[in-house]
């Protein structure tokens, strides 16, 4: 007899998480994830002033391009063009206002998944990308939380091949503005461009919040019952 309720109860919650995860989860937050709009700013006008400049790419050394160097883009007709910008990293940035998850963030069971495609003209190996994404508690990068440390990718060395840097972090409690970030590491390009295309960022509750939102829809219909 309690077998059986068990396993109608757990049936029951697993319909639950999946009618609420589609609902809870957000679609891709990027503004111009494909790049396929020719307009961006630089990265200092994005990190100093996030209402300003939110949905817009700021890359350090670089800009929106099509087709070149033998590489098409992943999708669309655009892509981002990298170079070296002398540091130890060339970044693009955009920030995005997440504030209004802030009931689901500030429970601790909020989380982030970003990624994006890279790739690199022919001719050499090595290419180092990575994905990043830093929390904030206010419109500024000063107002730092943390960050979700870094998807990295070594490329193929094949112009011809998308390959995807993917990564994925609990938010931390009280982030408001979130700052997606795509890189190539300076040494591994030389004065060879990166290249990024199809990045997406979304948010959605940890496995087991949406477990416990279903278990939580079981006891109030049992209530009513």
């Amino acid at each position: 007899m309690h077998s059986s309720l068990l396993t109608v109860s757990m049936s029951f919650v697993a319909v639950c998480s999946a009618t609420l995860a589609p609902q809870l989860a957000s679609a891709n937050l990027l503004t111009n994830p494909g790049f396929e709009v020719s307009a961006w700013t630089t990265a200092n006008n994005v990190l100093t002033n996030f209402p300003g400049f939110q949905g817009v790419w700021g890359p350090e050394v670089g800009g929106i391009t099509g087709a070149t160097g033998g590489v098409t883009p992943a999708s669309g007709v655009n892509m981002l063009e990298m170079y070296d910008d002398g540091l130890s990293y060339t970044q693009t940035f955009q920030s995005v206002d997440v504030s209004a998850f802030s009931t689901m963030i500030n429970t601790g069971s909020a989380t982030v998944t970003g990624d994006a495609f890279f790739n690199t003209v022919g001719g050499y190996i090595g290419a180092f990308s990575a994905v990043n994404i830093s929390f904030h508690s206010g419109p500024s990068y000063g107002t730092l939380l943390g960050g979700s440390g870094s998807g990295t990718l070594t490329l193929d060395g094949n112009p011809l091949t998308w390959e995807q840097a993917t990564i994925s972090s609990l938010i931390p409690i009280g982030t408001t503005w979130m700052v997606f970030q795509v890189a190539y590491q300076n040494a591994s390009i030389g004065n060879n461009p990166g290249f990024v295309d199809d990045a997406h960022m979304d948010i959605l509750p940890a496995p087991g919040a949406i477990a416990l939102l279903g278990l939580a829809g079981l006891c109030n219909r049992r209530r009513r019952n």
